[in-house]
C-alpha cells in the first residue's frame, strides 16, 4: 500500500488590492463571514479608520480572487516606547476553496512580504490557535474573563468623584488612555480617528474620575447595560477600564459597587496581572469553571492576541528592556516558515538595550526555543525560567535565568476596544 501523500500546497497568486476589486472583496467577505449587509462589507474596505485599501491583500487562484487579508499599520506601547506592529485581520477565504491549503499560502506570502518590507512584529487574533501556532505566532496576551456580583466588590468614598462624561471631557480621555498605555506593556496606541469614528458612537455608558483639581480626568469606564431580565436584575459589560492613579482606580470599582442593587452580574475580560482577582471580597464566578477538589473559580482564563516576530534579529534589537539588564546568551531559533530566522544569534544585552550578532562559535549559556515561543518570551507573556522547566524551551548553563532578566514584563494588555 503506498503512502498518503500531503496534498500539494496551491500556487496562489498575491498581489495587494486594487479599486476594482472593491465589489468582489465585499462579496468574499460578506460569504466567508455571512455577515447580512454587503453595503456596510464594502464600506469596511472603503471607510476604516485603521486602514486603506492599500493595506489589504487578495489571494488569485486560476485567475479568481479566492481570499484575503488586512495588514493593519498598528503601533504598540512598550515600556514607554512606540514599536510598529503589522496587525493581521479579516482573514477571508472563499467557503468553495477551503481546505485547500489556501488560507496558509496567503499567510505565508503575508508574512514573507513583512519581513522585506522591515516590518518585524506582527499580532492577530485567531480563530482557532492551532492554526497560527504552526504558522509561527504565540499567545501573548492572557485575560480573567469575570462574571461577577456587583456587591462582591469594595466600595469607596472616592466613588463620589465618579461623574457621566461629558463632551468637553473627550481629549483628557483620549490623552489619558495614552499615558496609561504607554506605562503598560504591549497596549496598542489608538489614532483619533478610532476614537471619533468608532469608539465615541458606541451606545453605551461612559463615567469618569475627575480629580481633586475641577477637570483633571484621572480614570474612565465605559460600560454597556443588558437589561431583558428586567431593572432590578441588570447585566453590565465593561468594555474599558483606565486609572492612571489609585485614588481613580477606587473610585471607579467604588461606582461599580454601588450599583449592586440593581446589578445583578458584572462581565469583564480583565488583565491577568490578579489586581481584580484581589479585588473580590470572595472568589467568585457566576459562570462557573471546573470545580475540582477545595479549588475556587473566580476568572476563567482566556487567551487574546497572538504574536509573531518576522525577522528575529531586527525584533530583538527593537525590544526595549529594563536598563539593569546584562548578560549575553547564544539564542538558537526554528522557524520551519521564514527560513531565514532560522539560525543561532549571539545577543547581548546593555543600556536597556539587545544587541544582536552572527554566531561564531561563541561558548555562551545557550537557549533554544522555536519561533512561537520567542514570540510569547519577547512579550513577556511566558517566563523564559517556566519554558525551559516545561520543555518549551531549551537551557543550558543558565541561559533561561539570563534571559529572564530580559524579557519579565508586565503582562501584555491590548484593550477589547482595539480588537482588528
Amino acid at each position: 500500500m503506498s503512502p498518503v501523500r500531503a496534498p500539494r500546497a496551491p500556487v496562489i497568486r498575491y498581489r495587494p488590492a486594487r479599486r476594482t476589486d472593491v465589489e468582489t472583496l465585499a462579496d468574499l467577505g460578506a460569504r466567508a463571514y455571512r455577515v447580512s449587509s454587503i453595503e456596510k462589507r464594502r464600506e469596511f474596505y472603503t471607510d476604516h479608520p485603521r486602514f486603506t485599501l492599500r493595506d489589504v491583500r487578495v489571494a488569485e487562484l486560476d485567475g479568481e480572487v479566492v481570499a484575503s487579508l488586512v495588514l493593519y499599520p498598528l503601533s504598540a506601547w512598550v515600556r514607554g516606547q512606540a514599536v510598529p506592529v503589522t496587525g493581521v485581520g479579516s482573514v477571508a477565504v472563499s467557503p468553495e476553496h477551503r481546505r485547500r491549503g489556501v488560507g496558509e499560502a496567503l499567510m505565508k506570502s503575508a508574512l514573507r512580504e513583512m519581513r522585506q518590507r522591515g516590518s518585524h512584529l506582527s499580532a492577530l487574533y485567531a480563530f482557532k490557535g492551532a492554526y497560527y501556532r504552526k504558522l509561527g505566532y504565540g499567545v501573548a496576551e492572557v485575560v480573567h474573563q469575570l462574571a461577577i456580583s456587583a456587591g462582591n466588590l469594595p466600595a469607596s468614598d472616592e466613588a463620589r468623584q465618579v461623574r457621566r462624561l461629558m463632551f468637553p471631557d473627550r481629549p483628557a480621555v483620549q490623552a489619558l488612555y495614552e499615558r496609561v498605555a504607554a506605562e503598560g506593556h504591549f497596549a496598542l496606541a489608538r489614532r483619533p480617528e478610532w476614537w471619533t469614528q468608532r469608539l465615541w458612537t458606541y451606545p453605551g455608558d461612559w463615567v469618569v474620575y475627575e480629580g481633586r483639581r475641577r477637570g483633571q480626568i484621572e480614570g474612565y469606564l465605559y460600560y454597556e447595560v443588558e437589561t431583558s431580565r428586567g431593572p432590578f436584575k441588570l447585566a453590565v459589560t465593561l468594555g474599558e477600564f483606565v486609572a492612571a492613579t489609585p485614588e481613580a482606580h477606587r473610585g471607579l470599582v467604588g461606582h461599580l459597587a454601588s450599583l449592586a442593587d440593581q446589578v445583578e452580574e458584572i462581565h469583564y475580560a480583565a488583565p491577568a496581572d490578579n489586581a481584580w482577582l484581589t479585588l473580590l471580597k470572595t472568589a467568585q464566578n457566576l459562570r462557573p469553571g471546573a470545580e475540582i477538589a477545595a479549588f475556587l473559580d473566580t476568572g476563567g482564563v482566556a487567551t487574546g492576541a497572538m504574536f509573531r516576530i518576522t525577522d528575529v534579529k531586527a525584533a530583538l534589537e527593537m525590544l526595549p528592556i529594563p536598563s539593569s539588564a546584562r548578560g549575553e546568551l547564544a539564542i538558537e531559533v526554528d522557524d520551519p516558515v521564514l527560513a531565514q530566522n532560522a539560525r543561532t544569534y549571539r545577543v547581548s544585552a546593555r543600556d536597556g538595550r539587545l544587541r544582536v550578532a552572527p554566531y561564531q562559535g561563541l561558548r555562551a549559556p545557550r537557549l533554544r526555543t522555536p519561533v512561537d515561543v520567542l514570540a510569547q518570551l519577547y512579550a513577556g507573556a511566558l517566563s523564559p525560567l517556566r519554558a525551559a522547566e516545561a520543555g518549551l524551551a531549551g537551557s543550558s548553563q543558565g541561559a533561561a535565568e539570563i534571559a529572564e532578566g530580559w524579557f519579565h514584563a508586565r503582562p501584555a494588555f491590548l484593550y477589547s476596544f482595539n480588537l482588528f
